[in-house]
């Protein structure tokens, strides 16, 4: 997730669900909405031939992810040009930041000049419609967090029916090629007290394979420029 707080800094392990969507051949890729560099950190480390750009708003955020990654930039997605950033790149990366932006379309269509014909855009998204906010909504919980999917900073919000109709639809010159979700399915105390790692896994995969609107809590999509 970037920040959109000029102060702040955000700082994690790296998301592995987009490493997973990386490919050997992405040897140019733009991170944007880095944080503080976590994700591309984590795609150097893995490919190293690979070179990562970051943008984030936050002056903290670009400090740090100017010292991991191959270069940054300390941009607002939705106010600054991107005239200094190159046009020739493999991959577009938006890991958890285009729910934060008022016109998350109008950003994606911005910097898809900056894509390689053919290029590739993965997106990362909260699903809304996840088993754990639709049980708190029924409880009659509808409360803002500092993080995670009632992230107080979310301007829209997203499910698996709806995310790729509300940003890759709108958008001609991108075609939908994968779209999965990442969760977990409701155990309750079987998941800690009983079943072994290796059967949760295996339940949470293919709970997340037949309804992916009820155990995924994370979205990935990928689409290429036609």
């Amino acid at each position: 997730m970037p920040s959109l707080n000029h102060n702040s800094l955000y700082v994690n392990q790296g998301n592995t669900s987009i490493l997973d969507l990386v490919r050997s051949s992405d040897q140019k890729i733009l991170d944007v909405g880095c944080g503080a560099g976590s994700t591309g950190k984590l795609i150097i480390t893995s490919f190293p031939q690979s070179q990562v750009t970051g943008i984030t708003c936050s002056l903290k955020e670009y400090e740090q992810a100017n010292s991991c990654l191959s270069k940054c930039f300390y941009l607002d997605l939705e106010r600054d040009s991107f005239d200094q950033i190159d046009k020739d790149y493999d991959l577009l990366i938006f890991a958890h930041v285009l729910e934060h932006l008022v016109d998350p379309v109008a950003c994606i269509r911005r910097l898809l000049p900056h894509l390689k014909p053919g290029g590739r855009v993965v997106i990362a998204l909260p699903n809304i419609a996840n088993w754990r906010d639709r049980w708190k909504l029924a409880l009659g919980r509808f409360e803002y967090t500092e993080s995670g999917i009632m992230d107080k900073t979310h301007l829209h919000f997203y499910t698996f029916h709806t995310a790729a109709k509300y940003l890759i639809e709108p958008i001609p010159q991108l075609q939908l090629e994968y779209l999965k979700v990442n969760g977990s399915v409701p155990l309750g105390f079987l998941r800690h007290q009983i079943l072994r790692q290796r059967w949760r896994q295996k339940i949470d995969y293919w709970g997340c394979q037949v309804m992916p609107n009820l155990c995924g809590s994370e979205i990935l999509m990928v689409a290429h420029l036609q």
